[in-house]
């Protein structure tokens, strides 16, 4: 194949079980004869599904035996056996699931019983408690502020967010959230230059348009919105409707700069920690002049 295989190449010949019987034989090595496949395939079946591996770059002739490239063992690693070992396991990770819903345990024990579940089978060498729900990793700040305003976009009841940068999207967003009923609890930790409580007064001074007016003047006037403003915040990020999770990690040679930010997309007991962390931040922060005076009419 000249052009370079896609994923979806790939899977479309994993999804034929001898295919993928034949690339498990190529992994050891195996003499370049259809005689080789114990299994319901005629010669020409066999050569068939082996030219559509070789095709694809995931196995190779070496002298006179056929064996998985770099790649096709990669692929064999990470897909087939992984998948393997996912699938001794199908009945304990179900478990896993009813666990998660249950609301009559706490975070913390659910928690532990997921460790458990995995430290008894023999899951633990592929995956921890952190891979049993969907996450990503961001390194690129670009990129952090498209995630930031996918998981707000998610938001139906109340957000947590702590920020130490400003962008305009996002902020757009977050009007759109309040707008939809959502509670917005907000650490702001940007200079006072570019502060929220700024950013504010300055559309409310001067605004874009009625609609954008109307939207700040009765967000700063409602109990579903809490401002407070903090210098020097660690860390950013935010909590949305107690189960998703976006915080960034920060290098500390060079604490001012983006570095590495992490979303995590179910994970309730995260959650609940940083929105202690939320709280712990808030106890010394103070309430913007703004709200103050707005709320005292």
């Amino acid at each position: 194949m000249s052009d370079a295989v896609t994923a979806e190449q790939v899977f479309s010949i994993l999804a034929d079980r001898h295919s993928c019987n034949i690339l498990k034989m190529a992994y050891s090595g195996f003499k370049a004869s259809s005689d080789s496949y114990v299994g319901n395939l005629s010669k020409k079946q066999f050569y068939v599904r082996l030219k559509r591996l070789r095709d694809a770059g995931l196995v190779e002739k070496r002298n006179m035996f056929y064996r998985t490239t770099t790649f096709g063992s990669l692929v064999y690693n990470s897909h087939i056996k992984t998948m393997d070992s996912i699938l001794t396991n199908y009945w304990s990770l179900k478990a896993i699931d009813v666990l998660k819903v249950r609301e009559d345990f706490p975070s913390h024990q659910k928690e532990a019983v997921m460790n458990e579940i995995i430290q008894n089978g023999n899951l633990r060498s592929i995956v921890n408690s952190t891979h049993l729900s969907g996450f990503t990793i961001i390194k690129d700040f670009n990129a952090l502020i498209n995630e930031v305003i996918k998981v707000l976009d998610n938001a139906h009841s109340e957000v947590y967010f702590v920020s130490r940068y400003h962008d305009p999207h996002v902020s757009t967003k977050v009007l759109e959230i309040f707008a939809r009923g959502a509670k917005l609890h907000i650490l702001d930790g940007n200079p006072e230059q570019i502060s929220l409580e700024n950013r504010l007064n300055a559309i409310l001074r001067t605004p874009p348009n009625k609609e954008t007016f109307d939207k700040v003047n009765e967000m700063i006037r409602s109990s579903r919105f809490d401002l407070k403003r903090k210098e020097a915040v660690p860390i950013s990020f935010m909590v949305i409707d107690g189960t998703q999770v976006v915080y960034e990690t920060v290098n500390y040679s060079s604490p001012e700069q983006f570095t590495v930010a992490i979303a995590s997309y179910d994970d309730p007991y995260m959650a609940q920690r940083f929105i202690t962390y939320f709280n712990l931040l808030s106890k010394d922060a103070v309430t913007p002049r703004l709200l103050a005076s707005v709320r005292e009419r």
